[in-house]
């Protein structure tokens, strides 16, 4: 798998969630720096798993649209 490639805009914006959550949720000031560490974290450690969650979704939805197309199909055969 390639590394998860986030935009500036987008690492802003998740830091900015994470510190909120921490704050929010266990009463924990994360610096920027320090969100940005965490954030990494997430991205190397965890964000695999949900990436791989992702493409076994999308594993799974082409598979169905394609069942459906066969279906079609096979309707539209002359007998």
């Amino acid at each position: 798998m390639a590394d998860i490639t986030l935009t500036t805009s987008e690492r802003e914006q998740l830091r900015k969630k994470l510190q909120t959550y921490c704050e929010q949720n266990f009463e924990l000031e994360l610096e920027q720096f320090d969100a940005e560490f965490f954030l990494d974290f997430i991205a190397e450690q965890i964000g695999p798993a949900f990436y791989n969650a992702g493409i076994d979704e999308a594993i799974r939805t082409h598979a169905l649209y394609s069942e459906r197309i066969q279906e079609e199909m096979d309707l539209k055969k002359i007998l």
